[in-house]
């Protein structure tokens, strides 16, 4: 099996749609209550807006480390 890069990003997604599940299913069961968008919309949108910055981060520490690799050879 061929190895394939660490995508923190695609990690933090994961862990982000899994509690926005968690949310929505606690609310089917009337633990919580989310049908005010002023709670939901904001817990759907930091869990994607944190998954963004994690990709655009992980990207720029690739791109110097390829640099810096690039330098040494």
């Amino acid at each position: 099996m061929r190895r394939h890069r660490f995508e923190p990003a695609a990690l933090v997604l994961g862990l982000a749609l899994l509690g926005i599940t968690a949310a929505f299913v606690l609310d089917a069961c009337a633990v919580w209550d989310l049908s005010d968008p002023d709670r939901s919309v904001p817990l759907a949108g930091s869990g994607l807006a944190l998954a963004a910055v994690t990709a655009v981060v992980t990207q720029g520490v690739r791109s110097v480390r390829g640099r810096s690799r690039r330098r040494r050879r």
